[in-house]
């Protein structure tokens, strides 16, 4: 009996050792995850194949950790791009389940990756969170402060993650990539591995080479054209609808014939946003109005109901009240209108250097001056609340007296898996009186009725 037992244990141990098997790593780093098709039932992986051969992904809804031969699901390389002296592979993931988790692992003759794993969108009205921001730059306190709101992103843990453009100085510098793409993908990423969708705009510095989103993130594009990078995405059912557009472009034309095709299509979504790199009217004196922009785009907004608008470019923050465009009698072109107007929220500086907030207008609801990201919580109807958009400012740097990049980052602490829609500890939420540290949309005013 003591000769069973002590075989037995050493069937035991064999068998643990087996299971716990390390493979020498793929060939491969810069991972990042895009939402190009329907976030429902897709997702794509993309990735630098440094010297591997024939990589391929394997996944499931299991965790099978790096055992690659364990994975239900395996799926080859469907794009390749030489480019920025990268040799990127996308890898297009479909007939995907919604609201649901997969887990994967990169095979390539050199070995496996880690494994990591995300979360598709869900397919009927369900509550959701999502980061929005843009402006990153590649030296200096600009590029520390960029880190540091990248750090922000796994302590969310958002849906996804909408970037407003202006990824790096130069778009066709390559170490500026690689050193976005690295750093995206070492800070972004949770402890447990999960990775966060990016849904990227284009914005001015990426105007050197038009076609660099599709080469990066294999962005879609429209009339057979990849310098023509927009389109739009919608999850939830008929819940929620995004639109990326292009300010980089000609956006007479073709982008404005789309755009308000897109528009009319999808205007019985319950929300509608869309999101663009340059604001119609931006809240510091050190950028101009973009006149073009709105008269091409406002009347549209306003004609089918769009509910936000998400700009970038300035290096500061501001959210708007809802507004209507009026070029006779409103400021700016705009006049408020909280029933039925477009509220215009962002301006960038995921890192990029603040500039002052100095430029606000009568129908300026909040700006300020700092490196910050918008936090979106977002709720379908149910039988005691109306559907709406809970839209946080989170400060995730600021400068000291010396100029130096101070992070607002250190301290908070991380949401869990099982309550994404919680305020972490730390945390730091940009505030004004009388609306507090929360604007909803559908807006209500605090202010009457007192």
């Amino acid at each position: 009996m003591r000769l069973k037992a002590f075989t037995y244990i050493i069937l035991l141990l064999l068998i643990g050792s087996s299971c716990a098997k390390e493979y020498a790593p793929a060939s491969l780093d810069k991972i990042r995850l895009v939402w190009n098709d329907s976030p429902e039932t897709t997702m794509t992986i993309g990735w630098d194949q440094n010297e591997g051969e024939n990589p391929t992904v394997y996944f499931g809804t299991k965790d099978k950790g790096q055992n690659w031969n364990k994975y239900d699901l395996s799926q080859e390389v469907s794009r390749e791009v030489s480019h920025l002296g990268m040799n990127t592979r996308f890898c297009e993931l479909k007939d995907l389940l919604p609201n649901t988790a997969y887990y994967f692992v990169i095979k390539d003759s050199e070995g496996v990756s880690e494994r990591f794993w995300f979360r598709t969108a869900p397919d009927t009205p369900t509550p959701f969170t999502c980061i929005m921001g843009g402006d990153t730059k590649c030296e200096g306190e600009a590029y520390i402060a960029g880190r540091f709101t990248n750090q922000m992103v796994p302590k969310l843990r958002p849906l996804f993650v909408m970037f407003c453009g202006d990824f790096t100085h130069n778009a066709i510098t390559a170490e500026h990539w690689e050193q976005w793409l690295t750093d995206w993908f070492e800070l972004t990423r949770t402890e447990d591995g999960r990775l966060f969708p990016i849904v990227p705009v284009m914005g001015n510095h990426e105007n050197r080479d038009f076609e660099v989103l599709n080469k990066v993130f294999n962005s879609p594009h429209q009339y057979d054209n990849s310098e023509n990078i927009y389109y739009s995405l919608s999850l939830g059912g008929d819940f929620f609808h995004m639109i990326s557009t292009n300010s980089e472009i000609d956006i007479a034309g073709d982008q404005t014939t789309w755009l308000e095709e897109n528009l009319q299509k999808n205007k019985d979504f319950t929300f509608n946003m869309a999101a663009g790199h340059k604001p119609f009217s931006p809240h510091t004196t050190k950028k101009s109005e973009r006149i073009s922009e709105y008269r091409q785009w406002s009347y549209l907004f306003y004609k089918y109901g769009l509910d936000i608008y998400l700009d970038a470019d300035s290096h500061m923050s501001k959210i708007t009240f809802p507004l209507k465009p009026d070029s006779i009698n409103g400021f700016q072109g705009f006049v408020r209108d909280d029933l039925d107007g477009t509220m215009y929220i962002g301006e960038g500086s995921w890192g990029a250097t603040p500039r002052p907030a100095n430029d606000d207008k009568p129908w300026t609801l909040r700006s300020g001056s700092f490196n910050q990201v918008k936090w979106l919580q977002v709720f379908p109807e149910t039988e005691t609340n109306p559907a709406h958009i809970d839209i946080r400012t989170v400060i995730t740097s600021t400068r000291d007296g010396d100029d130096k990049a101070v992070s607002h980052v250190d301290g908070v602490s991380s949401l869990s898996e099982n309550d994404v829609f919680g305020i972490p500890e730390g945390i730091n939420i940009f505030s004004t009186e009388p609306y507090g540290p929360v604007i909803t949309y559908p807006f209500k005013d605090k202010t009457q009725g007192k």
